[in-house]
């Protein structure tokens, strides 16, 4: 029997949103999460809100041309969904996982399948993470890099607090190790456009994490943040084929 009160917790239904969205929740525990979700409305809600925060990771894909073996799934998903009413509820981003689940993996498994049709050759267009709360471990924001618009966007998945005094700072650290470089401040909620130029935008191969520190609006930036880390992602190139 299913336990309707753990799913009825956000720390919980949420994360598993995320981990269905991306395709790293499997087996028994997707089958529940759909039954559940078939029914209570906040669940299917909360997926929704991941899909669409989550469908311009897609976008960096490179166009392929999909193989027979592609296609013959794709047939045999729209008759099964001909049969079933229960999957006639399925998300298109659903149908896409259960194609190219092969290549997931299990932590930020969306960034994986970019990786996945990527392979690293070339120069690279663009640069992604998914960054999770420093405790917790729990997925709040997504950042792209992109050479196409030479802006950094970061989408806050789950809003932080944060005190009237204090502002979010975005950290971009050297692969080795070392001084820390401040791209600009944050908004708690919502989505934030940083903008870089071409100096900038050659450096971030050198970058391998970036971070989100909590700091005072009257404090001056130095080479490492001053306030506390609240969540931190290691950054994954997407290079050109």
């Amino acid at each position: 029997m299913l336990d309707i009160k753990r799913y009825q917790n956000p720390a919980v239904f949420e994360q598993l949103a995320i981990e269905y969205v991306v395709g790293a929740l499997h087996g028994r525990a997707r089958k529940r999460f759909e039954v559940l979700m078939a029914t209570h409305f906040y669940l299917q809600a909360t997926v929704e809100a991941y899909e669409h925060k989550f469908a311009h990771l897609v976008e960096l894909l490179p166009d392929e041309k999909p193989s027979d073996q592609v296609w013959r799934n794709l047939e045999a998903h729209i008759n099964a969904n001909a049969l079933s009413s229960k999957e006639k509820q399925t998300s298109w981003w659903h149908s896409l996982f259960n194609i190219k689940s092969y290549g997931l993996l299990a932590s930020a498994l969306i960034l994986s399948m970019v990786m996945l049709f990527n392979p690293m050759t070339g120069s690279p267009i663009a640069y992604t993470a998914v960054l999770s709360s420093h405790t917790t471990h729990t997925a709040m924001a997504v950042t792209r890099i992109s050479q196409a618009d030479m802006n950094i966007t970061i989408d806050m998945m789950k809003q932080p607090d944060i005190p009237d005094n204090m502002h979010l700072a975005l950290w971009c650290h050297p692969k080795g190790g070392g001084k820390a470089v401040m791209m600009g401040t944050i908004a708690k909620s919502g989505e934030t456009v940083i903008r870089i130029d071409k100096a900038e935008w050659k450096n971030f191969k050198n970058v391998g994490l970036l971070t989100v520190s909590l700091e005072s609006k009257d404090s001056i930036a130095g080479d490492q943040p001053s306030g506390k880390v609240l969540l931190e992602g290691k950054l994954s190139s997407v290079h050109e084929t």
